[in-house]
């Protein structure tokens, strides 16, 4: 066993995941790289038999440790729960100072929390808490007593109060889950500071010294670097991205090269072997310059803020120093697993997160996929070995950017060809900047030219990507059973290539052999040679380079198509927990609509809730976008897909006819024309169809006269099969009693209805008594923010609905809602469920 850390990784890491699965299905893709590690590893014929009580053994282990891990944090979570809310006093120990913007941001560890009397919701508790990790925050100029960030060392002792908070979890699909992230980072909750005092303490020297390098060199970036510059060498040189321009994540994000802007392998090799040989061509030895650059990688993985990738990048430089100091080959794959370990024993909850799985899944591409793909094709080619490098990281992390991100930058792959060459000119623009900039503004800005070109470059090449067709696939989520074939069609195809590598070297040794003989006796020698020219000629014509290399980028077209978004089944209907609004999206097929898509109580719903939720169901076009009504809660949203989101096209915008004059429908209706979506004005008897849905409207007429803007609302009737679905938009009851006047020759059209989208978010001047009574509603679903000031939903509407046994969806308790039939029978989940 040449590799016995990869087999002793793969089964802790899986034993891991296998019990960390309850908490999230994230870890799907983790398991089954950990089951393939081992499986390799346990292919080897000589000891497979007795490594496999040992990768057993340590799958054992892997599940104990998780177990016993998860039991703790749920103990953590019922005292963040418990004290949430309450007024209390925060006693801990700073390990980290961040400022930004007018707000101070500290990490307190070994914290104790005491409730204080007379704050909070009513609630006291006697006994104190032990929280081992709270984020505290608070804006310097919110009060002249609260202290700056310059105020505070690491390792000194401060009490705060204030009121503790739980970080939010994901409530639709797709949304970013920040308490899942801070369980990663091992910090429970966090508490906006009201009262801020440093009490003393011993001050840690070394993170002390490193925290204040780090803050000199950033003032030195953001003065003599300009703006759009400082922010990028910030974030690339010292792991802050506070700084960084929004747009340009987005920019670089969208290209598939946004790992530019995170401290890795890539960013330490060049500090940390620059550092290495210039050490060596002073003269130290190789003991020497190893002991020094572990030392100084090290430290400068703890300046930067030892994230999960910074982490494996310094385990992994490390064990190179070690193996040179040592005088013992460094193998990839055995220090990869080294810092998976390390990592995974300290906080399990790691695998669930996207950045470490790219991270090592990049690694682990390089290490053990490249080699593969590279004897294939065959060695010396440079540019079809750069091209073999992009594609063996794409293949292998290609399932969890579509798990975490959702869409895939085509080009992406040509991209890196282009701008990871030069990211060590702009690596080392910064370190310049960083510090000449301490010398003078003109030292420091010379020092920034060269990256700011680089990055001007960098700007224009994905601008110019952007321009070009399929720039951009929305593929979605993909499901589990896609994920575990894809990966088990990619080992397939490696073993094919492997075996393929296996017959031409062993073709080659025929050849060798033939030769040889030549020298033995010349006749039989040139019967031989020609015999054996004439085989290994047939073996070489059947699979040519240019062969072997169009089939490698089939391999490399069509292996993706397994993720790609399946056709829905029936008819979806997923209602969001947009907060306080209404946004529901109906599909089938391989069709979307949209009716509504707002919030008052959530400021950036486009961009953290509706655009995420859309591109995780793999939904780049929606046929129809209905519009209710022009109130904030319902078009905030969509005004944000019109004016931001470019992969995301709205085909056809559907407006109320009575709302033509409305100011807020009329500055959506240009966005919607600039985008090239065509604006209609929908009344009553105006009916849509896409994939076996229907959609009728209701209400109103051209001849209605709404009394305000809510009774402008769109009444619409969904159908499939016979599934029937009303929405009544913010409509009132006197609203309703016009909608039942006007279908009173149509009585069926109401009575049929099965599942009603209550009105109002729940408000006691809808939903009415007469109105319930003309429909037959089973299910009903209430879009409304917790704890909104309007005390929606309120206790009339629920009593009414109860007395009718009609069963209630609420997006506050249960975050989204999905319903799904087949036209017949009705399915529901609540995604907190």
């Amino acid at each position: 066993m040449k590799r016995p850390l990869c087999l002793i990784a793969g089964g802790f890491v899986l034993g891991e995941t296998v019990v960390l699965l309850s908490l999230t299905s994230g870890l799907l893709i983790p398991a089954l790289l950990a089951a393939g590690t081992g499986a390799v590893c346990l292919k080897r014929r000589s000891k497979g038999a007795v490594w496999l009580p040992v990768f057993l053994l340590f799958v054992l282990l892997g599940m104990g440790w998780a177990g016993d891990t998860k039991q703790k944090w749920e103990a953590r979570e019922r005292a963040c729960m418990e004290m949430a809310g309450v007024y209390s006093e925060l006693h801990g120990r700073v390990s980290a100072v961040e400022d930004s913007e007018g707000k101070v941001q500290i990490t307190l560890e070994e914290n104790v929390v005491r409730p204080l009397a007379g704050g909070g919701d009513g609630r006291s508790f006697s006994m104190s808490r032990q929280l081992p990790c709270v984020l505290v925050s608070w804006k310097t100029e919110a009060t002249e007593d609260m202290p700056d960030a310059r105020d505070f060392k690491i390792g000194s002792n401060v009490t705060v109060r204030g009121k503790l908070e739980l970080f939010a979890r994901a409530r639709n699909p797709g949304e970013f889950d920040s308490r899942s992230y801070y369980r990663g980072q091992g910090v429970d909750c966090r508490m906006y500071g009201e009262e801020v005092e440093i009490a003393g303490g011993d001050v840690c020297p070394l993170p002390e010294l490193l925290r204040q390098i780090r803050e000199k060199a950033k003032q030195n970036i953001m003065r003599s670097a300009a703006a759009e510059d400082a922010g990028i060498f910030s974030a690339a040189v010292l792991g802050d991205k506070k700084a960084l321009d929004s747009e340009i994540k987005d920019l670089y994000q969208k290209n598939g090269i946004a790992h530019l802007l995170a401290i890795s392998g890539l960013h330490l090799s060049i500090i940390g072997m620059g550092g290495y040989k210039l050490l060596r061509k002073a003269g130290l030895g190789y003991k020497g310059a190893g002991l020094a650059g572990a030392a100084f990688i090290f430290c400068y993985g703890a300046m930067t803020g030892g994230s999960p990738s910074v982490v494996r990048a310094v385990v992994m430089m490390s064990t190179g120093f070690l193996a040179s100091y040592l005088g013992r080959t460094y193998d990839l794959l055995s220090a990869l697993s080294l810092a998976l370990l390390m990592l995974v024993w300290e906080t399990p909850e790691l695998l669930a997160q996207g950045g470490v799985q790219l991270s090592f899944g990049a690694v682990f591409a390089v290490g053990g996929v490249l080699p593969v793909i590279q004897d294939y094709l065959g060695k010396g080619r440079k540019i079809l070995g750069a091209l073999a490098v992009s594609a063996a990281i794409q293949l292998v992390t290609l399932p969890v950017i579509l798990w975490d991100f959702f869409q895939f930058p085509v080009y992406g792959i040509f991209l890196n060809l282009l701008v990871i060459p030069l990211m060590g000119g702009v690596i080392c623009s910064g370190i310049g900047t960083a510090l000449l900039g301490g010398i003078s503004y003109k030292a420091g800005a010379l020092a920034a030219g060269t990256g700011h070109y680089i990055l001007r470059f960098y700007e224009w090449l994905c601008h110019g990507t952007e321009r070009l067709p399929y720039h951009t696939l929305v593929m979605g989520r993909p499901a589990a059973a896609a994920v575990i074939l894809y990966y088990m069609v990619l080992l397939v195809v490696l073993i094919g290539m492997k075996r393929a590598v296996g017959k031409r070297d062993e073709a080659e040794k025929e050849r060798e052999e033939v030769k040889e003989k030549k020298e033995v006796k010349e006749r039989e020698e040139v019967k031989g040679g020609i015999e054996g020219d004439e085989i290994i000629g047939m073996a070489e014509k059947s699979r040519p380079i240019w062969l072997r290399t169009v089939l490698f980028f089939c391999i490399c077209v069509f292996l993706p198509c397994i993720l790609m978004p399946r056709p829905v089944d029936g008819m979806e209907i997923l209602f969001l927990d947009v907060g306080q609004g209404d946004g529901i999206l109906l599909r089938s097929g391989r069709g979307a609509m949209l009716i509504d898509g707002g919030s008052t109580s959530e400021k950036k719903l486009g961009e953290y809730r509706l655009e995420p939720c859309l591109k995780s169901c793999g939904v780049s076009v929606i046929e129809y976008a209905f519009v209710s009504h022009g109130d904030l809660d319902h078009i905030s949203g969509v005004r944000y897909l019109l004016e931001s989101c470019e992969e995301i096209e709205i085909r056809n915008l559907l407006l109320p006819c009575q709302g033509r004059e409305d100011d807020a429908l009329l500055s959506l209706a240009e966005l919607a024309r600039a985008r090239g979506t065509k604006v209609s004005l929908i009344e009553a008897g105006d009916s849509f169809y896409m994939e076996g849905i229907s959609v009728t409207c209701l209400y109103p007429g051209i001849s209605d006269l709404p009394a305000d803007k809510n009774e402008e609302s769109e009444v619409l009737k969904v159908d499939y099969g016979n599934c029937h679905i009303l929405f009544t938009g913010d409509m009132s009851g006197e609203g309703e009693l016009r909608l039942l006047s006007a279908l009173s020759e149509k009585p069926g059209m109401l009575s049929e209805i099965q599942i009603l989208k209550t009105a109002h978010h729940g408000s006691r001047f809808s939903s009415g008594e007469t109105f319930l009574d003309a429909l037959g509603v089973k299910w009903a679903v209430i879009s409304y923010a917790e704890g909104n000031s309007y005390g929606h939903p309120h206790k009339e509407v629920l009593e009414r609905l109860g007395d009718r046994s009609v069963k209630i969806y609420g997006t506050a308790e249960r975050g989204a809602i999905t319903m799904k039939t087949d036209g017949k029978r009705v399915r529901w989940k609540a995604f907190l469920d």
